[in-house]
């Protein structure tokens, strides 16, 4: 069962018992990962596909630590956060040849952030004229890749470097 979704739920979130981004890090095994799409774990932070994506590629870097305030992290998942941003786009360069990214975190609600009350960063692949009409007049959003098949792409591209 992907922890996105209840049983027998297709297209709506679970209501989370706490922070999600919390218990994505807690949960672990190969099964978990690969259906939750949890492409990396380091020691401080876990990288994941966004499950809704701007665009194919779309990766957050999650400390493990439940902290809103980006003051408050330890250098060590400051430093750690980054390495793990680089590899990133590394891999969606290798991957995905984008021509640019929006790198970065929305930080408290205010800020536009999902999940204010937990620190984690954007990478998002970007290419010019990569906007469409479905995101102002539909709202919605039009990925070429289903993230299955993104998860195969970068999750073989990290494992290559563990």
């Amino acid at each position: 069962m992907n922890f996105l979704q209840e049983e027998g739920e297709s297209d709506h979130l679970r209501a989370p018992s706490s922070c999600i981004l919390c218990d994505l890090g807690k949960s672990e095994g190969e099964e978990f990962d690969r259906e939750n799409y949890i492409v990396h774990r380091g020691r401080e932070c876990y990288v994941v596909l966004n499950a809704f994506p701007y665009a194919a590629g779309h990766m957050m870097v999650v400390p493990y630590v439940h902290e809103g305030d980006l003051t408050s992290l330890e250098s060590t998942v400051l430093t750690e956060s980054l390495e793990l941003a680089r590899n990133s786009i590394q891999i969606l360069r290798q991957e995905y040849d984008p021509e640019g990214f929006n790198f970065g975190a929305n930080l408290g609600r205010a800020g536009g952030a999902a999940f204010g009350d937990h620190v984690h960063f954007h990478i998002v692949p970007r290419w010019l004229g990569d906007t469409n009409f479905m995101t102002t007049l539909a709202y919605a959003r039009v990925i070429p890749e289903a993230l299955p098949a993104t998860y195969q792409r970068i999750r073989s591209r990290f494992a290559v470097l563990e």
